[in-house]
């Protein structure tokens, strides 16, 4: 598999007085899973629909292997996507795919393969209407793979699956980009792809805050130690003598900005008796917070 670079250029989106994207630019590179985070009306959704020529942007571009979507010949044979799934109630999972394999230019065939690819081949028959939302995800994923392509674009595909299912869909991106496909996936909760993604863009408010690997983001992390200690008047003093420190009760105190290490030595050195020591620094989901946040 050949993935496309998809790439956003200085995209800004206007409806009437409202901005929704500004100036945004980012790429999802092949061969990578790419998490696009941010909390709800941050501009995601209407970022990937630009993408996909479902909006026109205000200013800017978006592009995949460095065309607009509409200049792409057999857009589905390049991207699929996975947006906001409409499915008839009445057709069952199988007779869905095959109202849409034409315009990917597959047969009957195909649709029982994409069907099988998640996992649904036991619910072909199935009328959608009585489907989970689980399972509405995964036959919109399977309508996204109808047509072969080397590239997903998934708005936030985690929603309504359980932890069974979160972790199916985990391996399933994971082993699409290890064969070289490009995944660009929304969330508005990092935690929750977390161990899917490779690389982070994070946006609040239509603007980009943060993009960078997922290694690099956990950097930005402020560290942080906690120690404990049975000795409560050293500890104080030990509180009064450390710029920021602080003491969480008579017992514990929390130094920001420090390692356990050197928490430690400052400790012996002033003769504190150690009850426990910890690395208690930011999470990843706080350093994603904190991002957000700042752009309030």
């Amino acid at each position: 598999m050949d993935g496309p670079r998809i790439e956003i250029v200085g995209l800004t989106k206007r409806f009437g007085a409202v901005t929704a994207v500004e100036d945004a630019s980012f790429a999802a590179e092949p061969g990578r899973v790419t998490g696009f985070l941010g909390p709800n009306g941050a501009g995601k959704s209407t970022t990937l629909r630009a993408l996909l020529g479902l909006v026109s942007p205000t200013a800017g571009d978006a592009l995949i292997g460095g065309r607009r979507y509409r200049d792409v010949a057999r857009p589905a044979t390049v991207v699929g996507a996975q947006l906001e799934p409409a499915f008839h109630p009445g057709r069952t999972a199988r007779d869905h795919l095959r109202t849409v394999a034409p315009l990917a230019g597959k047969d009957d065939a195909r649709c029982d393969e994409a069907l099988a690819a998640v996992g649904m081949t036991e619910a072909a028959d199935r009328r959608v209407g009585g489907f989970s939302m689980g399972m509405r995800q995964r036959l919109g994923l399977a309508t996204a793979l109808l047509g072969e392509p080397a590239a997903l674009v998934l708005d936030e595909p985690a929603n309504g699956l359980d932890p069974a299912g979160i972790t199916w869909m985990r391996g399933f991106v994971r082993d699409f980009a290890a064969r070289g496909g490009t995944v660009l996936l929304s969330s508005h909760l990092l935690g929750e792809v977390e161990q899917t993604v490779d690389d982070v863009v994070v946006i609040a408010r239509g603007r980009i805050r943060h993009a960078s690997s997922l290694s690099d983001l956990r950097a930005l992390a402020h560290p942080a130690a906690t120690l404990r200690s049975p000795d409560a008047a050293r500890l104080a003093a030990l509180a009064r003598d450390w710029a920021d420190a602080r003491l969480a009760s008579p017992t514990e105190l929390v130094v920001p900005r420090a390692g356990a290490a050197e928490v430690g030595a400052r400790a012996f050195a002033a003769g504190v008796e150690v009850h426990g020591l910890a690395e208690t620094g930011e999470t990843l989901e706080q350093v994603f917070l904190r991002l957000t946040e700042e752009a309030a």
